[in-house]
């Protein structure tokens, strides 16, 4: 106890927040699946909900100040927001306790009124209230925190009638730029010449507010844009001449772009071919798709809820999706649109604001403490799942992180006691170890349930589970 206590308060000291100063998050060179923070190699695992700037606080009780201490003091690293909502302009007349305090990014000059029975935006202009008052206090407070930011620039509107409450939309701006459903973010809007040029304008403006801070990461938009108008968003902040990027993310694509092979710098997975997200085995194949997405660079993934989109309502099933995304080499965000509004099950269900259950929370803590606490170089360990089999009574699931011949996390899912058979051998250079340690983490908990103990590495090596519920890690080391 007293070594662990010991090691949690240097943690606290010079772990939980780590600070953002002097340095800048980067691509890890050497370890192009990890990020760098200085001598200081980062995975970032987070909570969020994207909606922050809209709401920034609220009649029920939303304040952002509460959201980054929530994460700060649960030691999470990482949060995704929209710069600012392209959308839904009604939603302060409908949801007002929520969007209380909503704002927009450009400058309501009017002539005329918008869908909303305010004056229209000029898409040439900028509110500077909006930087200097929300966006650069955010950041300027995450990093204190020692919590990157993922700020994703554009909105696609595919629907109708979500176009109808767009800032795009003709009846909303003063700017004529004659757009349907669909174009704003599609390869035709390159050929629109005031569309491109508001776009670039906008992309200026906030690198420009951004370029001082060293935890930011672009994410180009969120699950739209045509395969051209992607890689030009992407080539033009790579090659902004007062502030390229190389933390530039396309977004989640349905379209034809691909960011395996794109000159994007950072994939983003949501749930996609990875199933709904309900069950174990859903993690398993969301597992499974993230590791196809493994191509030399960062995989975040970036995306996932309860409750919404035919998910589930199981406060664990975000932790399984983090130690599941860890031990496919990425990294991993939860989100969900209403949790910051009341339960999270509707977007106006009467209810005061709170933060999201415990078990989320923890859940992120216990996965970057055990790498802390235990001085994991994760940054040199990769998926091998072909190391490790596992047999229970309820057909559990294994999914294995290691630096073969020197450590190893097996990440167990499932109830009950479990036999794990784990290759030790095919360390560097042919190099056997004749010794190991190995323990069980429990996940939920953030505790070691057996002490360490030392085992003659083999070929076919043996290990079982304690009984648990739910999951359970296997943690093995030379």
């Amino acid at each position: 106890m007293l070594m662990r206590m010991s090691s949690l308060v240097l943690f606290c000291l010079i772990g939980a927040a780590f600070p953002i100063n002097g340095k800048r998050l980067e691509i890890c060179p050497q370890h192009p699946y990890y990020f760098r923070d200085g001598g200081r190699h980062v995975v970032l695992v987070g909570v969020s909900d994207r909606a922050l700037f809209t709401i920034w606080k609220n009649d029920k009780g939303f304040s952002w100040r509460k959201y980054l201490d929530d994460l700060a003091v649960h030691h999470l690293n990482y949060v995704r927001q929209d710069v600012f909502s392209w959308g839904a302009l009604r939603g302060a007349a409908e949801y007002p306790a929520q969007l209380s305090s909503s704002a927009r990014l450009f400058a309501r000059t009017g002539p005329g009124k918008a869908i909303d029975g305010k004056p229209k935006f000029d898409l040439t202009q900028f509110d500077q209230s909006y930087f200097e008052q929300r966006l650069k206090p955010f950041l300027r407070e995450a990093a204190k925190r020692g919590i990157y930011v993922e700020l994703t620039l554009f909105e696609g509107f595919r629907a109708r009638s979500d176009f109808k409450e767009s800032l795009y939309a003709e009846a909303n701006n003063v700017n004529r730029l004659g757009l349907r459903p669909g174009e704003v973010t599609s390869d035709t809007a390159l050929g629109n010449r005031r569309l491109t040029a508001i776009q670039h304008a906008y992309i200026d403006k906030v690198l420009a507010e951004t370029a001082q801070f060293r935890n930011v990461i672009y994410e180009i938009a969120n699950e739209s844009g045509g395969r051209r108008w992607v890689a030009h968003l992407i080539d033009y902040i790579h090659n902004h001449p007062t502030h390229p990027s190389r933390l530039v993310s396309a977004g989640e694509q349905t379209t034809s772009f691909d960011p395996r092979t794109g000159a994007n710098d950072i994939v983003v997975k949501h749930r996609g071919k990875g199933g709904l997200y309900a069950t174990d085995t859903d993690v398993r194949n969301h597992h499974a798709a993230l590791l196809r997405f493994r191509v030399g660079k960062p995989v975040c993934h970036n995306e996932y809820f309860l409750y919404a989109n035919a998910s589930t309502d199981d406060v664990n099933f975000p932790r399984k999706m983090m130690w599941a995304d860890f031990t496919a080499g990425g990294h991993s965000n939860f989100f969900d649109f209403t949790f910051w509004r009341g339960t999270g099950r509707t977007l106006n269900d009467g209810q005061p604001s709170r933060s999201p259950p415990s078990e989320i929370l923890r859940g992120g803590q216990y996965l970057l403490d055990f790498l802390t606490e235990n001085e994991v170089k994760f940054w040199t360990m990769a998926p091998h799942d072909e190391l490790a089999t596992v047999e229970g009574k309820r057909k559990p699931y294994v999914f294995t992180l290691a630096a073969p011949g020197k450590e190893y996390i097996c990440y167990v899912l499932g109830d009950g006691s479990a036999t794990i058979t784990l290759q030790l051998t095919g360390g560097p250079a042919g190099r056997r170890p004749a010794d190991f340690t190995a323990r069980w983490y429990d996940p939920k908990s953030g505790r070691f349930l057996t002490p360490a103990h030392r085992i003659q590495g083999k070929d076919r090596n043996f290990f079982q589970s304690p009984n648990s519920k739910q999951d359970i890690v296997l943690y093995v080391r030379d």
